[in-house]
């Protein structure tokens, strides 16, 4: 496996460029919204006592959990990239009932039958091994156990994909570029309900395809290409900016008197347990 395909690869690339995550042109992309939205979809129940946030980033949803739950409520967040953990234990260092672990979806470091909530978003699609992952989920949820997973599906993005690919290909080579294609998975709303409806037995599992298309400035799209920087680790900072620049004028090709479209593609998997 070459450094480029590594496990770490990705979250190599998201330490490097943690500083920039939380940025507002970061958070105010059609990513930086949409994770607004889903976090306002997690809904925890007040007797909820331990709820995990696979992929915490830099923390700050946890910082809004911790508002909305109890001080009974342990909050734990999990994320591979050692520079997001850092802001994120630097972030929520008073708050008593939160803490931040090292670990990923194919490697929980929780105990088994442990997790009430396990909530993730914009994390999953990053899973290299799905079955031991979700086997992993299996493993520390709880049988009454909540969920919400939301991360990309197939389609996302197609518009730009069209355009880029040839830059991706030029720049990276053919084997590189379908590397990078294999660092992120690709479920389809069918192999969703597949894998975790056989995969998560006794919890009544739900998936749910979420499409909408978003308008932004060139510059508004640019500042969430932060978050695929794991695809260029290989490229040295001349190349890479030889690349940006070519894309930038690829996805100007795009633009239209609303601004340039953007379509995703979001799975959402839930288990809700009776009340």
């Amino acid at each position: 496996m070459s450094d480029h395909c590594r496990p770490d690869a990705i979250a190599d690339a998201y330490s490097e460029h943690a500083a920039e995550y939380d940025t507002d042109a970061n958070q105010q992309s059609c990513w930086g919204k949409l994770a607004t939205v889903e976090l306002d979809t997690v809904a925890i129940r007040a007797d909820r006592k331990c709820v995990v946030d696979v992929g915490c980033g830099t923390g700050a949803a946890l910082v809004q959990l911790a508002a909305r739950v109890g001080p009974s409520t342990r909050l734990i967040g999990i994320e591979p990239a050692p520079g997001m953990r850092a802001i994120a234990s630097q972030r929520t260092a008073a708050l008593p009932n939160v803490s931040v672990l090292d670990g990923r979806f194919e490697d929980l470091p929780l105990p088994d039958v442990s997790v009430d909530h396990l909530y993730s978003i914009h994390a999953f699609h990053w899973v290299r091994e799905i079955d031991r992952a979700v086997a992993e989920l299996r493993r520390v949820l709880t049988p009454d156990a909540d969920l919400d997973l939301y991360f990309v599906g197939p389609g996302t993005g197609k518009a730009f994909i069209a355009v880029t690919s040839p830059i991706v290909r030029r720049h990276l080579g053919l084997a590189r570029w379908l590397e990078s294609a294999r660092l992120r998975a690709h479920l389809t709303l069918d192999k969703a309900r597949e894998v975790f409806g056989n995969g998560l037995p006794g919890h009544q599992i739900q998936v749910r395809e979420l499409v909408e298309t978003h308008l932004d400035t060139l510059d508004g799209h640019m500042a969430w290409w932060v978050r695929l920087e794991g695809h260029f680790a290989d490229l040295d900072r001349a190349a890479r900016s030889d690349f940006f620049g070519e894309i930038r004028q690829a996805l100007e090709s795009l633009q239209t008197d609303a601004g340039i479209p953007y379509t995703t593609h979001i799975l959402h998997v839930s288990a809700r347990s009776p009340r």
